[in-house]
């Protein structure tokens, strides 16, 4: 199984390329996290630095457009944003946002949230957020309301992708992306039928089980919505990413690739 990642890693999109100044991006800091403290010494560079419950966080400024192209992943399978392109599209800058150390993952992924979250306010043109974990893109004002109605929990939903192809039978593959940050194992399955947003959903759900739980699901158990629903889960090595072991779920009425 693999470590996680010691640092978490996102980009704030700016549609017109103006960043915050220094001092309304330590003020956001302080509303979103207010436990976060400046170090002794100047970071030199222009990046900010925040240390916050055994943690660091690093917000740097980039007056470029992020390296993000119109083909890549992010974009062709952000299903979930139909208009993401022309959304992005000439954006004139971008903060890169990462959280290194802290007690462990969930840690990480909750302070990364907040921050960009505080990014997001400090910055009036901010379009979209790109979660370096998952390879997604979301834009960035859902991005700031979710977090901001979370608590204490992690964003799976940003944190945790879902890719989603079709079969050559007509069913539907899935796997997850972004479960490895927290040295869990991906989740996959293959030849689903039935609605893809429900599994996608389904599989949003168990990616969030597994990060406040760890990995407690077994070769051979089964999960379900219901007592009556009994999906099998395997640790196999996946079809959709060869070499990669997963947790491979098996429908009761799906049928098994």
């Amino acid at each position: 199984m693999a470590a996680p990642n010691d640092t978490m890693l996102a980009l704030v999109l700016s549609k017109d390329g103006l960043l915050p100044e220094g001092e309304a991006l330590a003020a956001a800091i302080r509303r979103h996290l207010p436990q976060a403290q400046t170090p002794d010494k100047e970071i030199p560079g222009g990046t900010s630095v925040f240390l916050v419950d055994g943690a660091m966080l690093a917000i740097g400024g980039v007056a470029a457009p992020a390296p993000i192209a119109e083909d890549d992943p992010c974009v062709a399978y952000a299903w979930h944003w139909k208009d993401v392109w022309p959304a992005i599209e000439g954006h004139a800058g971008h903060l890169v946002v990462a959280v290194t150390g802290g007690a462990d993952a969930k840690t990480r992924s909750l302070l990364l949230g907040r921050a960009i979250t505080a990014v997001i306010e400090a910055t009036a043109a901010a379009c979209a957020v790109h979660f370096a974990g998952s390879d997604a893109l979301w834009p960035a004002a859902l991005v700031a309301e979710v977090v901001s109605k979370s608590g204490d929990q992690p964003p799976i939903p940003f944190l945790v992708a879902v890719a989603l192809g079709r079969d050559p039978d007509g069913g539907v593959s899935a796997i997850t992306k972004g479960l490895t940050a927290f040295g869990l194992m991906e989740i996959e399955t293959r030849g689903y039928k039935d609605d893809p947003s429900e599994l996608n959903g389904f599989l949003i759900d168990i990616a969030a089980y597994l990060v406040d739980a760890g990995a407690v699901l077994g070769d051979g158990e089964t999960i379900g919505p219901d007592a009556d629903t009994k999906i099998i889960v395997r640790h196999e090595e996946s079809v959709v990413a060869p070499g990669q072991k997963v947790y491979r779920l098996y429908f009761p009425t799906q049928g098994h690739a």
